[in-house]
């Protein structure tokens, strides 16, 4: 399977990989603005079929000069995740209902249910 090796300043933090169907990240993030700052590494990813989030770095703290290498590999097993989540799909709906509703709101728009229709009897 292609994976990430991940290093920082030489050493290795991680081998990752979701196998041959999902997303696999390796994420640099400088946030900033009035009362943040925040410079991380996260590596993660989604393995598709079992829709389960994975992670293999979680925000490590990053400082300038900093060398973050990311090296795409063929392996046959990679390291394990440090955490792992599936996604719950009633969670998911209510999650994308509550959206729905606020970017409605936001926009001014009225949002019109259609009635429940009836099994036949």
């Amino acid at each position: 399977m292609r994976a990430f090796e991940v290093c920082l300043n030489g050493k290795k933090l991680c081998l990752a990989g979701i196998g041959n169907d999902g997303v696999l990240s390796a994420i640099v993030n400088w946030v900033t603005g009035d009362q943040v700052s925040d410079l991380s590494l996260e590596v993660g990813g989604l393995v598709s079929p079992i829709r389960e989030h994975v992670a293999w770095v979680r925000r490590k703290p990053l400082r300038v000069g900093d060398v973050v290498q990311v090296k795409i590999v063929e392996t046959r097993s990679t390291d394990s995740p440090v955490k792992k989540h599936r996604i719950n799909p009633a969670e998911e709906l209510r999650s994308q209902k509550r959206y729905v509703r606020m970017t409605a709101k936001k926009l001014g728009w009225k949002i019109q249910a259609q009635p429940k229709r009836k099994a036949n009897a």
